[in-house]
């Protein structure tokens, strides 16, 4: 696909409809998100820490945000981190002792600029103790694709570390990020996430530019005939693989919205938004939590399709760029 730049007019066109696609979506999370926190008392990657991302996209976009439940979202997040303190201190496991639910929660919390606290500080700490020898992380829980991988949890991790780590224990820390990217350097990953998450960490964690190019081509030459991404070989081209996919090329400095790989993805992703601004995705996840409506379309297929949304939502006002 070659590349054509368009007369002002239809980019000025093309931009408004990625800004009120995007914006559709953005909406929908904002409006469900305290809705499955209220009936779940559960800080979710999906409904919270995903949204806030999209949130903190879109408001860098100049696309209209409900700054009020921008606020009260945070609140509610720091308000679950600074209940575990004691048991983070404690070292003792707890519903969000996992690095990838951790460090979802501190990615979300610094994308409304969260600042960094003594209740960060015990996280970190917490996190670092969890760090196993070989450098990796594990991912306690196994909830494909969004929490089940080690790759995932490095990655996460590595970005948790750099973003919050206490200035008293800089120097142990960055020792763990680079034992860390080691551990990256020679994992195998055996799906999408992991491809995508490898490439993020590899880039977070300052891995040599060829070994990040190296990973982003790998990404690259998954793409479909569609324009989208699947999340294994054996599926089809779906919301939540693409829109992450675009969102890891994007943020590892992989490829420019202007290439013609991202301008396919975004093509695959306008074709496969639904009107309400949501993507569906069909859950393959084992059920933990009994089913409860959060106002997220989708029935049980909801968790992932809102995290789907939130990824495919940010992907599309990179575009405006």
């Amino acid at each position: 696909m070659i590349a054509v730049a368009l007369p002002a007019t239809a980019q000025a066109a093309e931009k408004e409809q990625f800004a009120a696609a995007a914006g559709k979506s953005v909406a929908l999370l904002q409006k469900t998100g305290p809705e499955f926190f209220r009936k779940s008392g559960c800080v979710a990657c999906h409904h919270q820490t995903v949204t806030a991302l999209a949130v903190s996209v879109a408001r860098r976009h100049g696309i209209a945000v409900d700054e009020k439940t921008a606020r009260d979202q945070l609140q509610i997040t720091t308000l679950t981190v600074k209940s575990y303190r004691t048991k983070f201190q404690q070292r003792i496991d707890h519903p969000t002792g996992s690095a990838t639910a951790t460090s979802f929660i501190l990615v979300g919390i610094t994308a409304e600029k969260y600042p960094t606290d003594e209740y960060t500080d015990d996280n970190i700490l917490d996190m670092a103790g969890k760090q196993t020898p070989n450098g990796s992380w594990t991912a306690f829980g196994h909830r494909p694709p969004l929490e089940y991988s080690r790759i995932t949890a490095t990655a996460l991790a590595v970005r948790s570390l750099q973003i919050y780590a206490p200035p008293g224990q800089k120097v142990q820390l960055e020792g763990r990020i680079a034992r860390a990217r080691d551990w990256l350097i020679t994992a195998q990953p055996a799906s999408n996430a992991e491809h995508a998450f490898r490439l993020l960490g590899l880039a977070w964690a300052g891995a040599e530019r060829k070994l990040v190019e190296g990973q982003a081509a790998t990404l690259l030459k998954e793409q479909r005939g569609d324009g989208g991404w699947a999340q294994l070989p054996e599926m089809s081209s779906d919301a939540y693989a693409t829109g992450l996919t675009l969102f890891a090329l994007f943020n590892a400095g992989s490829i420019k919205p202007a290439d013609p790989a991202y301008q396919r993805g975004v093509e695959y992703l306008l074709k496969t938004q639904r009107d309400d601004g949501s993507w569906f995705v069909k859950t393959r996840a084992f059920p933990f939590q009994p089913y409860f409506e959060s106002g997220f379309p989708y029935g049980p297929d909801q968790w992932i399709s809102a995290t789907a949304t939130g990824f495919a939502a940010a992907a599309l006002m990179y575009a405006l760029e």
